[in-house]
């Protein structure tokens, strides 16, 4: 007689129950591997993957608008794995270990069974899961701050002797000068382990031993040369991540500070951001009594609280940013339900839902993305245009341009009035052609010098409703400027992207820089 599948699932579950939390949490990496791996595949690269791998093309100490990492490993990896999708592997391997520790930062904690919860969660989880196989600046960060807690968290919390205090203090300085080296978050990771240490009485002698001060010089000097490339360029770096945080217009901002949890609880999923806020308000009850819990609050809190305040007074903020402060919050989460899993089945049932929501999501975007499915039976879904638009590469773009013949080897570059557009432009070309940004240009306006492009032709390349002011203001610098049929393309035969181009005849004077400071 055939085993029923309830049979057959009851008794896997059983194996799975005798097995080592070490053999769960890693078969889970598996899983959420190959769903990181199918990603990959099949979903197209966003708006800052192009714009980050177009800038990737060139090593350097600067970059304008993040530290230098998540540029590095891409520049790296390019020769091996082209400026496509591939390139994304190094980020979903680096997330696989992020996982990794996770498990072993909860269980240093709170013990292996929360270790398990707290690997699931993360991987249930929208922003994470996603970012975290991105090629962006979050999947380093992540990785090295988990691994720092992780660090500091064994002399902290030891399970057995630990290391020599040292070893650990100079590998949390390595940890945070990498994290240092992929988002300015890390200021904040460093504020929440002071006010940890200073809160908590039995922790404030840590202040007085050389150990850490040791760890925090590593640090700084990992950072250091950033800092002085940054110095070098006038601070462009800060004063742009910075200025998002300067009040502007009526203060208090509600409208802008309710979306921006509301945009915080759909990137990590509302199944997953009440359970978290829930376990968050249950360790801030417990306060300093759980050392613990207080660590994981102390090291997060910072993160969630600066970015979720700043849109009622200034920018509107973007509510991925508290997801560096979320990500310390894990191992709080992973031990209520490994508590609550053992005397209630409500956990089971919780993580089964929201993996069959995530894989039903990640197949419905998927679909959209690559096909365009809504456009076609629904137009009026998304009247302020379909988001997964992003996530469709602008390939077509190079066969055009090959096909009329404007890449065979003409002394052209390529001007835009969007960093986006201009890193869009760039990818699908595969860095064919320099490229210009008529404005706002990020790291675009460091990448070349613009004197070198004097007596030079230009392909201007426009989205239509915006190519009649980009022409005008560019009438200057040329001698003249012809129009080109346009082109239009998008998914599944429609024209969701109407580009207009024209051919500009001879660079007279160089384009301006929008930053004080030219290239290198």
């Amino acid at each position: 007689m055939m085993p029923t599948v309830e049979a057959i699932a009851k008794k896997n579950l059983a194996s799975l129950a005798d097995a080592s939390p070490e053999r769960i949490v890693a078969l889970l990496i598996g899983v959420f591997l190959v769903f990181h791996l199918i990603l990959t595949a099949t979903l197209g690269l966003g708006v800052d993957e192009c714009y980050t791998i177009g800038v990737s093309h060139d090593l350097k100490l600067f970059y304008y608008d993040h530290p230098p990492l998540h540029y590095w490993i891409a520049h790296a990896f390019m020769p091996l794995l082209g400026d496509g999708r591939a390139l994304r592997l190094p980020f979903v391997a680096m997330f696989a270990a992020t996982s990794w520790l996770m498990y072993l930062l909860a269980r240093q904690l709170f013990g292996a069974r929360a270790g398990i919860w707290a690997v699931l969660a993360l991987n249930l989880s929208a922003f994470f899961t996603l970012a975290g196989g991105w090629v962006v600046p979050d999947g380093p960060l992540m990785l090295c701050l988990t691994a720092a807690a992780y660090t500091i968290a064994r002399t902290l919390f030891p399970l057995r002797a630990p290391p020599s205090p040292w070893w650990i203090w100079i590998c949390a300085g390595l940890w945070i000068g990498l994290a240092g080296l992929s988002k300015y978050h890390v200021v904040l990771f460093v504020a929440g382990l002071l006010i940890y240490v200073v809160s908590a009485p039995k922790r404030r002698s840590l202040l007085l031993t050389p150990a850490p001060w040791a760890g925090a010089a590593v640090a700084l000097a990992l950072v250091t040369p950033v800092i002085i490339a940054n110095a070098e360029h006038h601070w462009a770096s800060f004063a742009f991540q910075g200025g998002r945080a300067l009040a502007s217009g009526s203060f208090p901002k509600i409208g802008q500070f309710l979306a921006n949890i509301g945009g915080q609880c759909l990137w990590m999923l509302p199944w997953i951001f009440v359970p978290m806020v829930i376990a968050a308000y249950l360790a801030l009850r417990r306060g300093r009594s759980d050392d613990r819990s207080w660590y994981c609050l102390c090291l997060g809190l910072p993160a969630i609280v600066l970015f979720t305040l700043v849109p009622l007074w200034g920018d509107r903020g973007l509510p991925h940013w508290q997801m560096a402060g979320w990500l310390m919050l894990f191992p709080v989460l992973g031990d209520n339900l490994a508590r609550e899993a053992q005397v209630r089945s409500r956990p089971r049932t919780w993580a089964i839902t929201s993996a069959v929501l995530l894989v039903g999501l990640a197949a419905l975007f998927l679909v959209n993305a690559s096909t365009g499915l809504s456009g076609l039976v629904a137009p009026s879904l998304f009247p302020e245009g379909d988001p997964t638009l992003e996530a469709y590469q602008w390939t077509p773009l190079h066969d055009e341009l090959q096909r009329r013949g404007l890449l065979d080897g003409k002394r052209l570059f390529v001007v835009s009035g969007s960093w986006i557009d201009v890193g869009r432009i760039d990818q699908a070309l595969h860095d064919a052609l320099p490229m210009q940004v008529f404005g706002d240009g990020k790291q675009y306006a460091f990448r070349y010098d613009r004197n070198a492009f004097v007596g030079r032709d230009a392909l201007i390349i426009s989205r239509r409703e915006q190519a009649g002011g980009l022409r005008q203001a560019l009438t200057p610098y040329f001698e003249s400027i012809e129009e080109l049929p346009p082109f239009a393309f998008g998914r599944s035969g429609m024209k969701e992207i109407d580009l207009q181009i024209f051919y500009a005849h001879v660079l007279w004077r160089p384009l301006p820089s929008p930053y004080q400071k030219g290239p290198d």
